[in-house]
């Protein structure tokens, strides 16, 4: 799931699947619980949206 485009809507497609994760994933719904695929997931969004302000401040 990994990108390097800066178009934003890469970053809404990665948010979207660890939202998608987080919803059907009891592990992430467990205040205090940590899911390595959740968590890999939100870090990817956050990579993608980092190079897409990065895209924008060129």
């Amino acid at each position: 799931m990994t990108t390097t485009s800066n178009d934003p809507t890469v970053t809404g497609t990665e948010w979207r699947a660890a939202l998608e994760h987080a919803a059907s994933c009891p592990t992430c719904r467990t205040p205090g619980a940590v899911c390595p695929e959740g968590e890999q997931l939100l870090r990817t969004h956050e990579e993608a949206a980092r190079q897409a302000r990065a895209g924008e401040d060129a």
